[in-house]
């Protein structure tokens, strides 16, 4: 197997355990917004966003990634605030 072909087994390896994270980080976001339903609250929460963003920044260890991990991150809080709102 030459270098390439071991990248993509790599990469496909990773996604298949992000679809597991994926479907496990839904969910919870399911809960989130089961409560939030019964009790009243907005599904925006920018400082609840914020907060993720910083504390898991700290997890990654190769900082020339930080800009597009913030992007990462802020992407799956529009997929999760979308899927809050299809359920809503």
């Amino acid at each position: 197997m030459n270098k390439l072909e071991q990248a993509r087994l790599t990469i496909e390896e990773v996604d298949k355990e992000m679809v597991e994270l994926f479907e496990k980080r839904f969910k919870a976001v399911k809960d989130v917004i089961d409560y939030k339903i019964e009790n009243n609250l907005s599904i925006n929460d920018t400082g609840r966003e914020e907060f993720l963003i910083n504390k898991n920044l700290g997890y990654l260890q190769d900082k020339a990634l930080e800009k597009y991990y913030i992007e990462f991150l802020q992407n799956i809080f529009i997929v999760s605030k979308k899927y809050q709102s299809d359920i809503n």
